[in-house]
């Protein structure tokens, strides 16, 4: 019994520390997407004033496929690629929301 309590306190150690490095990974992440959506906005600025429409969808597909030539492991490339259509829509949108508001 004592074997399956330490076993379960190492487990919960490696747990925590696993945790605890995801959370600094979250954090890179969410300053590099907030790097990110500021130049998706300036993007956005350049399409208005020429008149120009947000979806790109040539070059929403080259970030597509940059993504599945850098993941290497072939097991996670369609999700990593999943997490980057969600990105692309949400820059998209993003996009919109400031053209509308500037229209007001």
């Amino acid at each position: 019994m004592t074997n399956n309590i330490q076993d379960s306190t190492d487990s919960q150690r490696e747990i925590q520390a696993a945790r605890e490095s995801i959370n600094d990974i979250d954090h890179s992440m969410v300053d590099l997407l907030q790097e990110r959506f500021k130049t998706s906005a300036r993007i956005g600025q350049i399409k208005a004033d020429s008149q120009m429409p947000v979806l790109d969808a040539d070059r929403e597909q080259q970030v597509l496929d940059s993504v599945g030539q850098l993941d290497s492991d072939v097991e996670t490339r369609q999700y990593l690629q999943n997490i980057f259509r969600e990105i692309l829509k949400n820059s998209r949108d993003y996009q919109h929301e400031l053209m509308q508001k500037e229209n007001k």
